[in-house]
């Protein structure tokens, strides 16, 4: 069984205040690797929270996934630069042209990944989505033009995280989030595997939020998680 380390954990804050999102980092901080801020609590307290974790110097995975023209993807970037994240992320399906603009108006310590295809989605909603190819086929595609637009990995499910690996090579960074235990509720999680699978895989790090969060002992389900 693979060692999950503490630095592979990225703890997702998905919560609704500045106040909760904060208290958890403080809890976990040192011994988790990186706490990451998405849409939910971006659009709700984004300036507080961003400025309070830059204040507790713990690394910041900002998780706003963008895709628009690469105009205004640029803009956006230089806009959350401040913050200096460790990660950030935009989606893959925006082009090479989107994602080159990303990655070269980054500050020099933020890596962008591209996300390939949701979690969330089975085989018949990509379909559904217009990616004929099915699920590895769209990932491997969409993961190639991200290794062609310069940016320094991908966000993928851990069932695509081996192939990923061999493709990259050892210095990226594959992210894969769906990760949850087979006695835990699948909630919207529809690409899942066990954390140390998905390190066994070859994932670089991986994300974890209600496991920990919704958890009556916080500390103990991580301490589950690092022992795969």
């Amino acid at each position: 069984m693979d060692e999950v380390k503490p630095d592979q954990i990225v703890l997702a804050l998905d919560v609704d205040s500045a106040e909760e999102a904060l208290s958890w980092a403080k809890r976990f901080r040192g011994k988790i690797g990186t706490f990451k801020v998405g849409l939910q609590l971006y659009l709700r307290s984004g300036r507080e929270v961003l400025a309070g974790l830059q204040k507790l110097d713990v690394p910041i995975f900002l998780d706003l996934k963008f895709h628009d023209i690469p105009q205004t993807v640029e803009q956006a970037v230089r806009a959350v630069s401040q913050w200096k994240p460790r990660f950030l992320t935009v989606h893959a399906a925006g082009g090479e042209e989107m994602m080159r603009a990303a990655a070269a108006h980054v500050d020099k310590e933020t890596s962008v990944l591209g996300v390939t295809l949701l979690t969330s989605l089975n085989a018949e909603a990509v379909r559904a989505g217009g990616w004929k190819g099915g699920i590895h086929e769209t990932v491997e595609c969409l993961s190639a033009l991200s290794r062609k637009s310069g940016l320094a990995g991908v966000v993928c499910s851990p069932h695509e995280a081996a192939k990923e690996r061999s493709a990259w090579g050892a210095a990226a960074e594959i992210v894969t989030p769906g990760i949850r235990d087979p006695k835990d509720e699948s909630d919207d999680q529809a690409r899942s595997k066990r954390a140390s699978e998905a390190i066994g895989a070859g994932a670089s790090r991986i994300v974890v939020g209600r496991p920990i969060l919704k958890s009556d002992n916080p500390e103990a389900a991580l301490e589950a998680i690092l022992s795969g």
